[in-house]
């Protein structure tokens, strides 16, 4: 398919999205802390729904009420779509918990946020992110899974939500970059990287894509860049970008590709661009996934199976959200702000057809 030349944000960006790594360790207003009540008011909801046997994929706000809470979710909401891009919300109560019980619990929380998103083929909502051994340097492994050090990236969805339970022993500390910021770096030193950015590429997509012809990489080129309706969107993910052309339909890249892909991922590890979080227990980091970079580095987990790092992760879409170009919300080839492919689902609406 070929599509039209994309329209372009020739100036730079100038509202609180581009922040500098200074700009957040400066200033924690980006920082939200539960309170006494808040917390109570999140573990009495978790009481009641504890008991009434509802898988967490199916839980709803009226299962979990947060009448309190309901109204830091707005704040926290604004700021990830017109602030910063990101919050960090701390106390979240998780201490005592089995990590099923944790699933509901974070479960009722973001369905105040928004709706979840598949993550993968078998349709989790909550996926775990933890170390099960796999080599990252497999191109189709996902990180998600493994304890090595990630290339920069955005996930799918309006927004990445991380719940932290455990820590590793060391290591696993994420960097967190503007991809606005990193875009005006681009427009001030590296121009000739702005057309090939804006005209995309193809995804290796590791089989999460339907089946047959685009179940491995996306059917048109995705931007990294976006301009949509005076909005400017970012999503990347290096590795996904650069194993591409290894893939039966992948087209090779040519070295402006390659090192406008590069460039992209360097800025984002810069010490002044970028700056660091160590998630502690009950720690839920709110990320936009189209104007923020999230990458971890390697960790050393502990030897008892109980102690090892946990993450719970959600893809949220949330209301009144920014409006996307097609090309751009669609890189899985299931649809704008879409997960990838869920084969039971298709089986569902088959049988119903």
């Amino acid at each position: 398919m070929t599509m039209p030349k994309p329209d372009m944000m020739l100036g730079p960006v100038t509202d609180r999205s581009a922040w500098k790594g200074a700009d957040m360790t400066k200033d924690d207003s980006w920082i939200y802390r539960l309170n006494q009540r808040e917390a109570a008011e999140i573990e009495s909801a978790f009481a009641r729904s504890a008991p009434a046997a509802k898988h967490h994929d199916d839980v709803t706000k009226n299962d979990f009420p947060l009448d309190t809470f309901g109204r830091l979710v707005t704040a926290m909401r604004d700021q990830i779509e017109d602030g910063r891009g990101l919050t960090l919300l701390k106390g979240v109560p998780v201490g005592g918990k089995t990590v099923e019980q944790l699933e509901l619990l974070y479960a009722g929380i973001a369905a105040h946020i928004g709706t979840s998103i598949a993550q993968d083929t078998q349709g989790t909502l909550t996926g775990r992110v933890e170390d099960h051994g796999n080599n990252y340097k497999d191109i189709n492994v996902r990180g998600t899974n493994t304890n090595a050090q990630l290339t920069p990236h955005c996930d799918s969805g309006d927004i990445l939500a991380l719940l932290c339970v455990r820590q590793a022993k060391t290591g696993g500390v994420n960097t967190l970059a503007s991809s606005m910021a990193i875009y005006n770096e681009i427009l001030a030193r590296h121009e000739e990287f702005l057309e090939p950015l804006y005209n995309g590429f193809h995804y290796n997509i590791r089989g999460n894509g339907p089946p047959v012809r685009y179940r491995d990489i996306t059917a048109h080129r995705v931007p990294v860049y976006s301009y949509y309706r005076g909005k400017l969107s970012c999503r990347f993910n290096q590795k996904a970008i650069l194993t591409s052309e290894q893939l039966p339909g992948g087209p090779p890249l040519t070295q402006l590709e390659k090192d406008a892909v590069n460039e992209v991922a360097a800025l984002s590890m810069r010490p002044e661009l970028s700056f660091e979080v160590r998630l502690e227990p009950g720690d839920l980091l709110l990320l936009s996934n189209y104007s923020v970079f999230h990458n971890r580095d390697a960790f050393e987990d502990w030897d008892d199976p109980a102690r090892k790092r946990l993450l719970l992760r959600k893809w949220i879409n949330i209301p009144n959200a920014r409006q996307l170009a097609w090309e751009f919300a669609d890189h899985y080839n299931t649809g704008p702000r879409q997960g990838p492919y869920v084969q039971r689902e298709a089986e569902q609406i088959a049988k119903v057809a």
